[in-house]
């Protein structure tokens, strides 16, 4: 349990001692600091992490009410939980205080069982507070990458439509050339390879705009084109010393949904698999679909109907117990701060969850990973 620090203002220094004995017996958990006005409680908080204030309200040089307004004003120290002290009939003070941000009030004389409880509800207000103010900045920071990747999206989608053109001028004038008779045996044959280079190029920017033209809406996928589909998008940036296993069933396997929602599904499987592999610079990555019993998955819906089995497989670093645990988390990322958003894996686990499926996670550190996706089968289908 890590120690909390408590840091108590008042002017007089009885009260103080008295406090500090009244509290003895929280030493493990509370750490407490003691200041005689809002000066000196000022300099405690700027150079030290305190994680709550209790102080009078009456003191010289800076009151309470006026440590509490310096508080505030200062986004360094603002979200420190502050309780005033004050006597009964302070009832304007009162008001003032809670109207300046105090979370609470506490009356003089001190009762150690009241003031016990105050501490420990304030301290776990804070810690809630913490999380939200933390899932809120990362939010924040998911927003404007999520703003520049659109940006991003829109100028792509523009590029790829020039490539297109510019590849369709490249095969074009190989062509001609090819046609021609003024090239001898080798440039003909260098020729050549310019040309089936350009169509191989043409072929992944076909996917490409297939891909970003796909509409969210509910069709019958081949499951076996889709992963065709999007290895040939991804095979270009894949490393030569990675090596991709993929055999496309003989019979064609049907999904009923959204094409697009099941593209999400399978590229962010492959390109978690592959990143995994980065630290290596090499791997295999094994792809295969299988149709399987009703039985074959526990947990997937649709009992009474087989099961279609998308497999995917690295040889990258693998992870251990506690990082899978958290790896549909929203947010959740292993990677370097600016290189992950670590919504990949929790959107894949969204859309699973969607289409009555289910995923389950096979891993070790340093020996890589199976995820294994099920989804029901259509009847008929």
């Amino acid at each position: 349990m890590d120690v909390k620090k408590i840091l108590f203002v008042d002017d007089e220094q009885f009260v103080l001692d008295g406090l500090s004995r009244l509290l003895r017996e929280y030493r493990h958990r509370w750490e407490l600091r003691l200041a005689l006005n809002g000066k000196e409680a000022l300099g405690i908080v700027n150079n030290e992490t305190i994680d709550m204030i209790i102080s009078d309200v009456r003191m010289p040089e800076m009151n309470g009410l006026d440590l509490l307004e310096r508080l505030q004003a200062d986004e360094k120290t603002k979200n420190i939980p502050v309780v005033i002290l004050t006597g009964d009939q302070e009832r304007s003070l009162k008001r003032q205080a809670l109207d300046l941000g105090a979370v609470d009030l506490l009356n003089k004389p001190i009762n150690k069982e009241d003031l016990v409880s105050r501490i420990d509800n304030v301290l776990k207000l804070k810690e809630y507070q913490d999380i939200i103010i933390e899932k809120k900045r990362a939010l924040e920071e998911q927003l404007v990458i999520s703003q520049k990747m659109e940006l991003v999206g829109v100028m792509a989608a523009g590029a790829v439509h020039d490539l297109s053109n510019l590849i369709a001028v490249i095969i074009g004038y190989s062509n001609l050339f090819i046609e021609g008779s003024s090239l001898d045996k080798e440039e003909a044959l260098s020729m050549e390879r310019i040309r089936r280079a350009g169509e191989k190029a043409s072929d992944v920017v076909g996917h490409i705009l297939k891909f970003s033209r796909l509409d969210d809406k509910l069709s019958t996928v081949n499951i076996g084109d889709l992963v065709d589909e999007m290895l040939s998008i991804l095979e270009v940036t894949v490393p030569k010393a990675v090596k991709i296993h993929w055999k496309k069933p003989r019979e064609n396997i049907y999904l009923g949904g959204s094409a697009i929602k099941y593209q999400q599904v399978v590229m962010n499987l492959f390109v978690n698999a592959l990143q995994a592999m980065e630290p290596l610079g090499k791997g295999k990555l094994n792809v295969s679909l299988q149709k399987l019993p009703q039985e074959g998955a526990e947990g997937a819906e649709g009992r009474g109907r087989p099961l279609l089995r998308i497999e995917v497989e690295d040889t990258g670093t693998g992870m251990d117990n506690e990082t899978m645990d958290k790896i549909f988390n929203p947010l959740f990322t292993t990677k370097e701060p600016g290189k992950g958003t670590g919504l990949g894996l929790f959107v894949v686990k969204y859309i699973i969850d969607q289409y009555g499926g289910n995923i389950e996670v096979l891993s070790e550190l340093g020996k890589g990973s199976i995820f294994r996706v099920y989804f029901p089968l259509e009847e008929g289908v």
